[in-house]
């Protein structure tokens, strides 16, 4: 088998996985399916019932002398009365097991894709944020929007049809030979020869789609990209460009689109025109010895058997289809954590003492160097700033301590343990952070500033708010606590938003800080506010600030000074401002002096 196929049908297999536990539904499903094709195979009966009765007007005759190529006699006759009742019967029942077995399986459809879709999101949520810095988070979407919902088919209609159908097929194959004869051959030949089209088809549409839903996905990032950042498209006049970038892409869009189209619907049309082909033989080799009730109920049979034929077509094209989707479905779902807890990680439960940067040195993919052979010693209570100019590995530092990336060498430790040993929901119970992009979720003001603790009463959360002084405005909100903030707070201004994820921090209470540029896009007004703020959240805590402004950490204990991943000078702001070097010129540059 080409590794292509393998790899296809591990895909699918994989898929299918998802619907074990509800074997008991299919299981029902399928015992429908074989009725529906037994009552179908009894409908190919009808157009012969229908002409006997007519041509008899008291009863219908089905006897050896119409269908003489069985090889037993007989002789079966009943009033004409009954045909109606018979042709109601098979309706009625083709009709239930139909419905009953169609029911059950979309039903194990949409629990499959539900539980597919929540595997999805869960590791996403779980995977390492060096993960995130290779995609594109509208890619992301869509793999958990698009892709998911396009597999849906995979499970509920394919399934449903790669039982239903083969066992029509076989219910019907007695009909046509019954009605047919060894004409029955010749109307049979064509299924081998349908086969190489359909397989055919089936690989091109596979790779059509993947590039379909690939550019789908630029779709949706490029969408999520343009619309965060709506407010620079309108201020730099781009709006056409923009534009004309999205329909671009919508362009190809539709190109592989309609490709996928005209694979998917020549295949039908290939299909009817074989099974033409074999019916047009069978018929033209019989034809002398059929009776107008015989031929009708032929023609019937051949009818009712091609059909699911056609339909098992379909399934090849929605195997592939999902087959294709599900590849970037797992793409993800086999995506391993870089930074995961060992089997015998601890939780942390002491007092923190001290936080140690022992010869700590960190490399992104590309073996660009980012930080190299960092020590540093902080005690408990300690306020140290780590300043520097963009790109010397600031924030990478701090990244480390909160286990987003881990060290390519040396080591974090905090009371003297790797915290590497620690579990990381233990790890980062010890440490709060207030950035520069504030991230607020589309809650309520309480739901926001209670996010590490959702269990917290109103009046924690009232005492933290007044801590980062934000009780003044929230009061003043249109239902004070419970106002929703809309989509990343915008309702909000710049000091505001920074207060809610003050006041977040403040009700978590960490014994670790890290404020990360946490006023630099404030004005003078607001920063005053914020800082009031910071001031009551460092109190008691070890804290680690990052600041360009260095304004804000002239006050801190301790000042880092970080050049090209390096520690190049370290002390109070007097100290350093008399040594001279990076730190004075960064001061002499923002003071003006």
């Amino acid at each position: 088998m080409p590794e292509k196929v393998q790899k296809g049908s591990k895909i699918y297999r994989r898929l299918l996985a998802y619907i074990r536990p509800y074997m008991s539904r299919i299981v029902l499903a399928a015992l429908c399916m074989l009725g529906y094709a037994a009552t179908l195979a009894m409908a190919s009966a009808l157009p012969y019932l229908t002409i006997s009765g007519f041509s008899n007007k008291k009863e219908v005759v089905f006897s050896s002398q119409q269908i003489p190529h069985l090889p037993f006699t007989f002789d079966f006759r009943f009033p004409v009365f009954w045909i109606p009742i018979f042709i109601f019967g098979v309706i009625l029942f083709r009709s239930f097991f139909d419905y009953i077995s169609r029911y059950a399986m979309a039903s194990v459809g949409i629990r499959a894709v539900k539980k597919i879709r929540e595997d999805l999101y869960a590791h996403l949520v779980y995977l390492s944020n060096d993960f995130y810095s290779r995609g594109r988070t509208g890619d992301f979407l869509s793999r958990i929007t698009n892709d998911v919902t396009s597999i849906q088919g995979a499970v509920t209609d394919v399934l449903t049809d790669l039982v239903k159908q083969p066992l029509t097929i076989l219910c019907l194959i007695p009909s046509v030979f019954i009605w047919g004869g060894p004409g029955g051959i010749f109307a049979l030949m064509v299924f081998p020869i349908v086969a190489i089209p359909i397989a055919l088809l089936g690989r091109m549409l596979r790779k059509i789609t993947r590039k379909m839903q690939e550019r789908s996905a630029d779709i949706t990032a490029f969408i999520a990209e343009t619309l965060m950042g709506i407010h620079i498209v309108k201020a730099f006049n781009r709006e056409e460009s923009v534009i004309q970038k999205f329909n671009q892409i919508n362009k190809s869009v539709f190109d592989f689109f309609k490709r996928s189209i005209k694979v998917t619907i020549i295949q039908r049309p290939l299909i009817d025109v074989m099974a033409a082909g074999g019916a047009a033989l069978a018929i033209w080799f019989t034809m002398e010895s059929f009776t107008a009730e015989r031929f009708s109920s032929f023609v019937m049979s051949l009818f009712l058997l091609y059909e699911p034929l056609k339909k098992l077509s379909k399934v090849n094209s929605t195997i592939q289809q999902s087959i294709a989707a599900g590849a970037r479905i797992f793409e993800i779902l086999d995506e391993v954590p870089s930074v995961h807890e060992s089997g015998t990680a601890f939780e942390f439960q002491e007092k923190v003492n001290s936080v140690v940067f022992e010869k700590v040195g960190f490399a992104y993919e590309r073996a660009i160097t980012v930080l190299d052979d960092i020590s540093l010693d902080v005690n408990a209570g300690e306020v140290v700033a780590i300043v520097g100019s963009s790109g010397a590995g600031k924030t990478t530092l701090v990244n480390l301590l909160l286990r987003f990336y881990d060290p390519t060498a040396g080591g974090v430790k905090i009371n003297g343990y790797d915290i590497r040993a620690m579990t990381l929901k233990s790890l980062r119970g010890l440490i709060g952070i207030v950035s520069q992009e504030t991230v607020l979720f589309n809650g309520t003001v309480r739901e926001n500033i209670a996010y590490g603790d959702p269990a917290a009463d109103l009046e924690r959360v009232i005492a933290a708010a007044e801590a980062a002084h934000a009780q003044h405005f929230i009061r003043d909100l249109p239902r004070g606590y419970d106002s929703p903030l809309g989509e990343r707070g915008l309702k909000l201004s710049g000091g505001q938003r920074q207060r809610i994820a003050i006041a977040r921090a403040l009700l978590k209470d960490p014994p670790i800080l890290v404020l990360d540029e946490a006023t630099s896009h404030l004005d003078t007004e607001s920063e005053r506010e914020v800082q009031k703020a910071l001031e009551n959240l460092m109190k008691g805590r070890t804290v680690f600030v990052i600041a360009h402004r260095l304004s804000t950490v002239q006050r801190a204990d301790r000042i880092i000074v970080l050049d090209h991943g390096k520690i190049i000078q370290q002390g109070t702001n007097e100290s350093l401002l008399q040594q001279g070097g990076t730190y004075k010129k960064l001061y002499d540059l923002q003071f003006n002096i």
